[in-house]
């Protein structure tokens, strides 16, 4: 699967569609970008993707725990990746970008004054650096939307349905937040540890960790019978 770098009248006409993500699509080489941004227990929420593929590394990165996204944030730095099959890279989440058709892929900080509150993640369906001034333009486009990323995120927050990405993403996973309250209560744990327990359980069950959220919050999954 490959989303190619839109060029001229496609950029203009998927400005909509792109949302918060306008500005890297316009003004920088790459086939698509997500934004995420952290909440106050660490959760990262998508709350913009340009296509599914990015709204798909966003979530396999929740899944895994792994990825330049983590690394971002954690670092508080860019992760400039422009070869995945060269790059430092989790294998585990390299291999799954390349069954997504990601051959490169770089993410940026959200800075808002001292705190990282989010990210940014720009992918390439082929190989190659982003250039000095691109990094430069995409670290000043992840500056300028960061507050309207975080405003959207508590928007989303606040209303009773969340806000629908690609492929059935949410833009902010109200359910794996709920899944994980449930799991803390369920087991008498912290919510970190509740949070690992839903995502090794995912793993080893090979789902997505949204759908095993969904079974928790319909009470179809009891993480107290699983003991």
């Amino acid at each position: 699967m490959g989303y190619p770098s839109p060029s001229g009248g496609e950029r203009q006409s998927n400005l909509s569609g792109w949302g918060l993500c306008s500005g890297f699509m316009t003004r920088l080489p790459i086939s698509g970008a997500v934004l995420s941004i952290v909440d106050r227990q660490g959760y990262r929420s998508t709350v913009s993707a340009t296509d599914p593929v990015a709204a798909r590394w966003d979530e396999l990165e929740l899944e895994l725990g792994v990825g330049p996204l983590h690394e971002a944030i954690d670092d508080q730095a860019p992760q400039l990746i422009p070869d995945i099959t060269r790059g430092a890279i989790n294998a585990l989440i390299g291999s799954q970008f390349q069954q997504l058709g990601i051959r490169a892929a770089f993410a940026f900080p959200l800075v808002m004054g001292a705190a990282t509150v989010g990210v940014a993640g720009l992918y390439r369906t082929t190989a190659g650096a982003l250039t000095a001034d691109a990094v430069r333009e995409a670290l000043s486009i992840a500056r300028a939307v960061s507050v309207p990323a975080v405003r959207s995120a508590l928007t989303s927050a606040a209303r009773d349905d969340a806000t629908t990405l690609f492929d059935g993403s949410a833009g902010i996973r109200r359910e794996v937040h709920q899944a994980t309250g449930m799991i803390s209560a369920q087991l008498n744990v912290s919510s970190s540890e509740a949070f690992a327990r839903l995502r090794a359980f995912s793993l080893s069950a090979e789902r997505s960790i949204a759908a095993v959220s969904r079974d928790v919050v319909d009470r179809t999954i009891d993480f107290a019978d699983l003991e």
